[in-house]
């Protein structure tokens, strides 16, 4: 085992991260892993060894540039794939790397090493891209030593894109972009994070930028293949290849809601760019190979919560739109096309007449319409859900009082709510269990 080093590492909350934080106290390293203050409390349940936190926001650099001394190594592994709200690339990927290397400098660090991303290259076009090869460049620049690390997808335990591309490899129908004939390369998360290990603990790696990905590019139908098999479909997976001109307009909408939608115009370009290397540099440098995806992949327990989760993954946004639907279709006919007067009617019938009938009317109307937008777009979702229950068990509670016949009704009006309130309990814990993770 070779001596432990001290290392400040920024992102250890993520997927590759949480990987990272665990290889590099088992081997013996001091790491101060910088979190957000309501991720603290997870990695000290952890208890790894040598593992210390400091709570601080990684785009504010006054919140830890004080914590990078002492330090040997600095290690930068934070990134997003979406930009929402806040989250932008020009800030994480760019402004708030590029302070985070001054300070390391500054600081007497003796080497930097940044996960980029394969593509944020002399070619990168997309925002993504473009945010991660501002920020290697300037690394690059500064005069100490340093290891740019530029990945495919990483897969493994815990990740988010593979598990993504698995639930589309469970649908009974899975939708491909163009003819999914653009090469992917997967790479495992244990073979990065051996990459990462011996860039801490080699010296003699210093001053590269290496792309690296699996053992071999696959076409991106051969990718869905293996997942499809892997959850038990011999065939492999039923495809349905959606023309590109379709997609183009699904991603204006993704972007025109502020990220809210299944790909964005960036994702889009990645995608049909292709994301596929030679591995001949990586393997001279770091002295190893990665493995096949088909055996990263077979490595994965298929255990009934996995196949579950890819299952079931699928139908978030089904129940999201679906119960969506319903309240923009509800409000739309309470308010422009079921007469008025029947609707009085039945608020008479209640108790609510004159202007506050015609309050209540079209003030739920409105309310219903809204409520359904901002669920359609996974606006707070486990807010919207809660105000949805409310609404319908008080909606309930009143015509139990008023008009207890509905329970009987052949149309069922109120007895239509229980699935209704089954449906959104199921989609505000699947929310909540996307937040968590």
């Amino acid at each position: 085992m070779p001596e432990g080093k001290t290392i400040f590492l920024t992102g250890g909350s993520g997927f590759i991260g949480r990987h990272v934080l665990e290889a590099l106290s088992k081997r013996g390293h001091r790491v101060t892993v910088l979190l957000r203050g309501k991720q603290v409390g997870w990695v000290e349940q952890m208890q790894w060894s040598g593992v210390r936190c400091v709570a601080g926001e990684f785009a504010q650099p006054a919140a830890w540039a004080n914590s990078l001394q002492g330090h040997d190594i600095a290690i930068n592994l934070v990134g997003i794939i979406r930009e929402q709200g806040e989250a932008r690339f020009d800030i994480l990927h760019q402004a708030a790397p590029i302070a985070f290397f001054d300070a390391a400098k500054q600081a007497g660090i003796k080497k930097i090493i940044q996960l980029s991303a394969l593509g944020a290259d002399e070619g990168a076009k997309s925002h993504y891209h473009q945010s991660k090869r501002a920020a290697d460049q300037h690394l690059a620049s500064l005069g100490i030593p340093y290891v740019v690390l530029r990945p495919s997808f990483v897969y493994g335990p815990q990740d988010h894109s593979m598990t993504f591309f698995t639930s589309l490899a469970a649908l009974p129908v899975t939708p491909v972009v163009g003819d999914g004939e653009y090469l992917v390369q997967p790479i495992h998360v244990e073979d990065l994070v051996s990459a990462i290990t011996r860039a801490v603990e080699d010296d003699d790696i210093a001053d590269v930028a290496v792309d690296v990905g699996g053992a071999e590019a696959l076409s991106f139908n051969a990718m869905l293949d293996t997942l499809a098999v892997w959850l038990g479909k011999n065939n492999g997976a039923f495809r349905l290849h959606l023309p590109l001109w379709w997609m183009s307009v699904l991603a204006w909408i993704t972007d025109l809601l502020g990220g809210r939608g299944p790909i964005s115009r960036d994702e889009l370009g990645m995608l049909l760019r292709g994301n596929h290397c030679d591995n001949t540099r990586f393997v001279q440098i770091f002295g190893f190979s990665p493995m096949p995806f088909a055996l990263g992949i077979s490595r994965r327990p298929r255990s009934v919560e996995a196949r579950w989760a890819a299952y079931l993954t699928p139908l978030r946004l089904v129940v999201q739109w679906s119960v969506a639907f319903i309240w923009i279709a509800t409000g739309i006919v309470s308010a422009w096309i079921y007469p008025e007067q029947e609707s009085l009617k039945l608020l008479a019938g209640v108790g609510l007449t004159g202007i506050l009938a015609k309050i209540a009317l079209y003030g739920t109307s409105y309310l219903e319409i809204v409520l359904g937008i901002c669920t359609a777009i996974g606006f707070r979702l486990r807010w919207m859900g809660a105000l949805q229950l409310l609404l319908m068990f008080g909606f309930m509670g009143i015509l139990t009082y008023g008009s207890p016949s509905f329970w009987v009704h052949p149309f069922g009006p109120l007895t239509k709510n229980i699935p209704l309130i089954a449906a959104t309990l199921v989609m505000m814990a699947m929310a909540e269990a996307e937040r968590a993770g």
